[in-house]
């Protein structure tokens, strides 16, 4: 078995996430102040934080996903032989593998549409906006081939994050 360290490629998505979710905090306490002490609300601050949640959401997606903290209904499932879980758990991994590609694939065309138009807030191009879910996708790629890749013991899976893991 071979131990593949996609350490820093988590962390920098985490890391990532913290950035946008500081940004949001700060942007949302500053429009508060600004609407309600200064009575001059901001015209960009809604449309920075729907936009940040495209963002945020599609990188945490594999987060979850790499830290098994997805909700999922495995009751039936534990009941099955150990061979056939083992089937079902590989099936589920080339799902989230087809999921990553299939987000990628269809906002890749989104965004062909989406170059020629500006948010009206804060101008920016709007497949930047979408680019979001793209990095997200590929990230869910990434994390689905380790997974893959461990389920077939081609590589050393990743500690649980409990325990200071991957």
């Amino acid at each position: 078995m071979i131990k593949v360290s996609c350490r820093w490629i988590d962390r920098a998505v985490e890391s990532a996430l913290f950035a946008i979710f500081l940004a949001f905090t700060i942007v949302g306490g500053l429009q508060v102040f600004n609407r309600f002490v200064l009575g001059l609300p901001l015209s960009w601050s809604e449309e920075f934080q729907k936009f940040g949640h495209i963002w945020m959401v599609f990188l945490a997606i594999p987060v979850a996903y790499r830290r098994g903290a997805h909700l999922g209904m495995d009751a039936l499932l534990r009941l099955l032989p150990v061979a056939a879980q083992r089937g079902i758990g590989f099936a589920i991994e080339l799902m989230w593998l087809a999921l990553a590609a299939s987000i990628g694939w269809f906002t890749l065309a989104i965004m062909q549409v989406a170059r020629m138009q500006d948010s009206p807030g804060l101008g920016l191009r709007m497949d930047h906006v979408y680019a979001g879910m793209v990095v997200g996708s590929v990230y869910l790629g990434i994390v689905a081939l380790r997974r893959i890749a461990a389920h077939l013991r081609w590589i050393e899976p990743d500690a649980p994050a409990s325990e200071g893991g991957a």
